[in-house]
C-alpha cells in the first residue's frame, strides 16, 4: 500500500496495516541535501530535491511543500523577510500593516507572481508529476489569523481583538481570499494543501474569542477547500495543548486535526466525538532529538497503542529542528512497521 492509498483508506473508512506516518519536516529538509532553510525557501529546484530526499530517508505518507511556513502569505502581501546564510529559519523583519490602517491599500497577492508563492507552486507541480501518484502532495498554507498576525504582528493582533474587532474581521477577510486563492493554485496543480494556524494556539486566545472572530473566516476557508473544491482531506493544524480550543477547532469542518505533544492523548482521542476527523498525534521533537533508539521505539509503541481507541488516527511529530539526527526519525517509522495495529 503506497502513502497516498494509505491516508485514502483512512479518510474512507477502510482498514490499513499501519496508521501514516507525517512527520513534520520543514527547515529539517535542508539539512538533508546539506543546505540553509533560506537557499531552499527561494529555489525551486532545491526544494524539490530536498522534498525527494525527505521521501527517500524518511518515507512518510505525505509531503508538505513547505520551509518557513508562515512568512509566504504575508511576504506576498508586502512584509520584508530576512533569509540568512546560517541554518536558521526566514523571518519577518518589517511588516506592511498597523491596526488601523487601510486594509484595501494592501496589495492582494497574485499566486503566480507574488513574492515566493510561485516557488512552492512550482515545487508541488514537479513533485506532483513524479510521486503524487505514490504520496500525497501539500502545499503549505496559513490560515487567514495567521497570516494576519504575520501582516502586524502578534501582540498588535491580539490587542486589535480586543480593541478593534471590526478591523480585525475586515484583515482577516482579506487573508481569507488570499489564502483561497493561494490553495487553489495548490489544487490545480495536482496537489491537496494543509492549513496552520498556531498564532491561534491557547493560552493568548480564549475558546470565546476565537468563536467570535477567527472561527468565522477559518470555517469559510475549510468550507472552501472541502466543499467547493472537494478536497477529501483539509488539515487544520495548530500547535501547542489546543485542548480548550477543541471543541471549536471542530467547528472549523476541518477533517483533520492534530494532537500536539503538550496535549494529553488519550484524553484528546476520547473528546473527538466525530468519526470522521483524522487525528493527528504529535512526538515531541526534542524527546526525539535527545533519546535512545530504544526510547525512541517504546514510546512509538506507546503512542501506536492509545492511536487504537480511533480507527481514524496518524502518528507524526512536532517541527523536526534542523540538526535532528535522521536515524531518531527513522526508528519511528520502522517501529510502525513492526507495530500490529490490530
Amino acid at each position: 500500500m503506497t502513502g497516498r492509498e494509505r491516508i485514502e483508506a483512512l479518510v474512507s473508512g477502510q482498514a490499513a496495516a499501519r496508521p501514516p506516518f507525517m512527520p513534520a519536516v520543514y527547515e529539517h529538509k535542508a539539512a538533508l541535501i546539506g543546505a540553509t532553510p533560506s537557499a531552499v525557501a527561494r529555489n525551486a529546484m532545491l526544494l524539490e530535491q530536498a522534498l525527494a530526499r525527505e521521501l527517500e530517508v524518511y518515507e512518510p505518507d505525505a509531503l508538505t511543500v513547505g520551509i518557513d511556513v508562515y512568512n509566504v502569505e504575508a511576504e506576498a502581501a508586502g512584509a520584508r523577510v530576512r533569509f540568512y546564510e546560517t541554518n536558521d529559519v526566514p523571518s519577518i523583519v518589517e511588516r506592511p500593516l498597523r491596526p488601523g490602517d487601510d486594509v484595501r491599500a494592501l496589495p492582494l497577492p497574485d499566486p503566480e507572481r507574488s513574492g515566493r508563492m510561485p516557488v512552492f507552486l512550482e515545487a508541488a507541480r514537479r513533485l506532483q508529476m513524479f510521486c503524487g501518484k505514490d504520496v500525497l502532495i501539500r502545499g503549505a498554507l496559513s490560515s487567514p489569523f495567521s497570516m494576519a498576525a504575520e501582516l502586524i504582528g502578534s501582540e498588535p493582533l491580539l490587542l486589535a481583538l480586543l480593541d478593534q474587532p471590526d478591523w480585525v474581521s475586515s484583515l482577516l477577510d482579506f487573508c481569507a481570499v488570499a489564502v483561497e486563492a493561494y490553495g487553489k493554485a495548490f489544487v490545480d496543480r495536482g496537489a491537496g494543501i494543509i492549513l496552520f494556524d498556531s498564532h491561534a494556539a491557547p493560552p493568548l486566545v480564549s475558546p470565546d474569542l476565537y468563536r467570535r472572530l477567527i472561527l468565522p473566516p477559518t470555517a469559510r476557508v475549510v468550507s472552501y477547500f472541502r466543499r467547493d473544491l472537494g478536497l477529501p482531506l483539509v488539515p487544520y493544524i495548530i500547535g501547542g495543548d489546543t485542548s480548550p480550543l477543541l471543541d471549536a477547532i471542530l467547528e472549523t469542518g476541518t477533517n483533520n486535526i492534530l494532537c500536539d505533544f503538550k496535549a494529553e492523548p488519550a484524553e484528546f482521542l476520547d473528546r473527538v466525538a466525530d468519526p470522521d476527523v483524522v487525528v493527528r498525534v504529535n512526538m515531541d521533537p526534542r524527546f526525539l532529538r535527545t533519546a535512545t533508539l530504544p526510547e525512541i521505539e517504546a514510546r512509538t509503541g506507546d503512542l501506536l497503542t492509545i492511536g487504537r481507541r480511533r480507527s481514524r488516527f496518524m502518528l507524526g511529530t512536532g517541527i523536526l529542528p534542523y540538526d535532528m539526527p535522521s536515524a531518531n526519525v527513522i526508528a519511528v517509522r520502522r517501529t510502525m512497521d513492526r507495530f500490529k495495529i490490530v
